[in-house]
């Protein structure tokens, strides 16, 4: 077993700290404690005559204090209860309708965890502040007003941050926002795959097409990322070209070959890999136990398919859901368009191209978007009607004749797959959108004849 390359722990931890519901609301708590430490060394100066405070700050003796700090932590501790319990009924949902693999967009949203966080640190310095009061019958009674005075501060805080988080889970688990949040990671995903060092793929015409030596997985899982630049500086000090055979996305076995090291430029043959592009290699080829958007645009487009998906399922039946996947599916494939072409070749500091990736194409994209929808979409009007409507408002964006014909294919495989036992107005509507999705794409053929 290779041990876990540091880059791996780096990408890992990361990860970790944006879909943690720990960290930041226990941050908040420690600042809570920092908080309560300076408020009792206020209470502790005007308890020893250093400082004199304002007569409003003192309202009563001990068990005035104790009576509202008490009745602060006990409303506190009941609020928190409940919103623990709805953030779980948020997971419970989006689970059930929109998939497990949408779990991280609500942990790591950030709303859900400050609310936390600020209840949990209210409570905290309540309970606190409520141990400290002292009233022994030998001693002078300690009243710590300012730690009390905070603490209903932050109560009354938490009020208005209960009024936030209602609204922002009412906001959170609509459909519609989570497919506005799942499209604009498409469009983050599409910008780390612009790099400023990516070239095409003609700038390699001269390194062998199959000959290399294998450089294998670190580890089992899914292939998440490649530190391009990095590898690119490994590869120069080898001069080597590194040929990756899959892409982000991948799911391979420990030791299975993912890429080959081929001779770099001014070397004719390579005979065995330097240990150092060995360990360069391990380090910067980053596997997991889940698949991310970072460098794989197909899993976005996925996760838009897999909501369309759940809506469609018998138990549920929500055409209108799948609808709206489409037409985010649409915007988000136009995206990738509007972003062609994207390189696949990753070149050194000095200009010399050492990484080559499978390239991700249009029609990659629209075959994982398209094609298990209209498979569920079959026997459903409306659904049908909208891919043939979402094919046609593409065409004018196509870039090449490829691309079109990927959508005449998806829009004839649509059409022979739906369902012939509907009446005939809906058949006439069914026809008039195909007519009209085929329509666009020859106009956008001729379009791109006369580019040529």
């Amino acid at each position: 077993m290779r041990a876990t390359p540091a880059a791996s722990y780096l990408f890992r931890g990361r990860f970790a700290w944006r879909t943690n519901l720990v960290l930041i609301p226990g941050a908040i708590v420690l600042a809570a404690l920092l908080a309560f430490f300076l408020t009792q060394a206020i209470d502790h100066a005007e308890f020893n005559g250093s400082i004199r405070l304002p007569h409003w700050v003192n309202q009563g003796g001990a068990s005035d204090c104790r009576d509202l700090v008490s009745a602060t932590a006990g409303a506190i501790i009941t609020t928190l209860g409940l919103v623990l319990s709805i953030t779980v009924l948020i997971f419970s949902t989006a689970a059930t309708q929109f998939g497990q693999r949408l779990l991280r967009r609500y942990m790591r949203d950030r709303g859900t965890q400050v609310s936390i966080g600020i209840f949990a640190a209210t409570f905290v310095f309540s309970l606190l502040t409520l141990l400290s009061v002292t009233s022994r019958p030998d001693e002078r009674e300690f009243v710590p007003w300012v730690s009390a005075w905070t603490s209903l501060i932050l109560a009354i805080s938490c009020v208005g941050i209960l009024i936030y988080f209602m609204h922002h889970v009412a906001v959170l688990i609509q459909v519609n926002t989570v497919l506005r949040n799942v499209r604009d990671d498409v469009s983050r995903v599409i910008d780390t795959l612009r790099s400023p060092r990516k070239r095409p793929l003609s700038v390699v015409a001269g390194i062998p097409s199959s000959h290399g030596l294998a450089l294998t997985a670190p580890e089992s899982g899914y292939f998440q990322r490649i530190y391009h630049d990095e590898l690119a500086e490994a590869a120069r000090a080898a001069n080597v070209v590194i040929d990756f055979l899959i892409h982000p996305g991948h799911f391979s076995l420990e030791g299975s070959e993912i890429a080959l090291a081929k001779p770099g430029p001014g070397q004719s043959t390579l005979t065995e890999l330097p240990p150092a592009l060995v360990s360069a290699f391990n380090d910067t080829v980053i596997f997991g136990l889940r698949r991310t958007m970072r460098q794989d645009p197909k899993f976005a487009i996925l996760q838009i398919v897999e909501i369309g998906l759940r809506a469609m399922s018998p138990a549920v039946n929500d055409p209108f859901t799948m609808i709206t996947c489409i037409d985010t599916l649409a915007a988000s494939l136009k995206a990738f368009l509007d972003a062609l072409p994207l390189y696949c070749v990753h070149v050194d500091s000095q200009g010399v191209p050492r990484i080559i990736e499978p390239a991700e194409t249009f029609e990659k994209l629209a075959d994982a978007g398209f094609a298990p929808i209209r498979q569920v979409c079959c026997e459903s009007v409306a659904t049908t009607y909208r891919i043939f409507e979402a094919i046609g408002s593409l065409a004018p964006f196509i870039q090449s004749l490829g691309q079109a014909d990927n959508l005449d294919r998806q829009a004839d495989l649509t059409k022979e797959g739906f369902s012939t036992e509907v009446v005939s107005q809906d058949a006439a509507d069914i026809q008039s959108a195909y007519a009209s999705a085929k329509a666009a794409l020859a106009s956008a053929r001729q379009r791109l004849a006369k580019s040529n």
